[in-house]
């Protein structure tokens, strides 16, 4: 972002732009409430939507595009991208950035133990079995944000996708069936896995020769460009059900106008340029982005340069699962990370997790119809 903002400055003379950034943990959970009084643009996660929708917060960017442009953003989106930002009735940011939770792998490392890339997850546990003989390792990143990504990404590939308008958050079925296999994939992974989000576990892999293959991270394509040694590859997620890929949760980000910015015309063109396919797949990604444009998701030469990353993962992001975005959505979300990390770590059993888990649901879904 901050790299080709000359660019467009270049474009329209007079308009200067300066970047802020903030903690990968204030971006998926701090208020935005905090930050549009003082900033026309923001980037944001789509589970902000829901509160962006009750508040007023941001500016409704529907009206502020043509059907032409709307139907544009919509035929060039990867996934369900553009459709995560819409809700109520309004649109509340422009998709700049794709990502899901996808495999990776050290190619070096891991045909030592498999000849193939694990497909289904009863795979990655044999693969875990395997290596953790000979003192390597599969990892996961399972710190609390990553934790509750994991519990969506399982409960949609297997098939029960928590929906938006649940009152409950989970079935004492489905739990059992997610938390079992999240167990098993704990019991063989590195120790670190549950301390860890996926660029702590990615710089892991590209320094050490210990772990050899990740099932579940989100996507991050720098780890895999042509220039780093070791480079990661990256894949499709293993199917822990019969429905391949299908079903991990959905991340990226979408640049939102502040409704209390003084410079609204000028901020909503500059979003629109920063989320069209030319600079998605020009300027954006080589300066380190990962576009969430299908033009350039397309782009053979986009995908040379991240060695086969984005035609490698993109069945798995086009068949991505949007989780509930309801005004009170992070709250619970933020929260759920932290028991079912706790989980993983043996120190909360699965029951006491389960009916925490609807209990602060259905509370945060009651509070959200009240605001309503």
């Amino acid at each position: 972002m901050i790299e080709g903002a000359s660019e467009y400055e270049k474009r329209r003379p007079g308009i200067r732009i300066q970047w802020d950034r903030r903690t990968l943990r204030d971006f998926g959970e701090a208020p935005i409430e905090q930050y549009v009084d003082h900033y026309d643009l923001l980037i944001v996660d789509h589970p902000f939507v829901g509160f962006a929708a009750s508040h007023g917060v941001l500016l409704d960017l529907a009206a502020c595009l043509s059907e032409v442009d709307k139907e544009g953003f919509a035929r060039d989106s990867v996934g369900p991208s553009w459709q995560s930002y819409w809700y109520g009735g309004g649109l509340w940011a422009l998709p700049v950035d794709a990502a899901t939770q996808v495999a990776s792998y050290r190619s070096d490392l891991l045909l030592k133990f498999f000849t193939v890339v694990p497909q289904t997850f009863e795979e990655v546990l044999a693969l875990g079995g395997k290596a953790r003989a000979t003192g390597n390792f599969i990892i996961v990143p399972a710190c609390p944000t990553d934790a509750i990504s994991l519990f969506f990404t399982l409960t949609a590939n297997l098939g029960h996708p928590i929906a938006e308008d649940s009152e409950e958050f989970v079935s004492d079925l489905v739990a059992d069936e997610v938390l079992d296999s999240l167990h098993a994939l704990i019991s063989l992974a590195h120790f670190k896995s549950v301390d860890w989000n996926p660029i702590q576990v990615y710089d892991f892999m590209v320094s050490s020769s210990d772990a050899v293959y990740c099932p579940y991270g989100f996507g991050y394509s720098n780890y895999s460009r042509i220039g780093n040694s070791p480079r990661l590859k990256f894949t499709n997620a293993p199917a822990a059900g019969q429905r391949g890929c299908a079903g991990t949760m959905l991340g990226g980000t979408g640049v939102a106008v502040s409704r209390h910015s003084s410079h609204l015309p000028e901020a909503t063109a500059y979003a629109k340029w920063l989320a069209g396919p030319e600079h998605q797949k020009g300027t954006y990604f080589r300066k380190g982005g990962q576009p969430a444009s299908l033009t350039a998701w397309t782009d053979h030469s986009v995908d040379a340069a991240a060695n086969g990353f984005f035609s490698g993962t993109l069945r798995t992001l086009q068949t991505a699962y949007v989780r509930p975005r309801f005004d009170g959505f992070v709250r619970f979300f933020e929260a759920a990370g932290v028991e079912i990390n706790r989980c993983l770590r043996g120190d909360l059993a699965d029951a006491m997790l389960v009916q925490w888990l609807n209990d602060r649901y259905a509370a945060e879904r009651i509070s959200a119809r009240q605001i309503a």
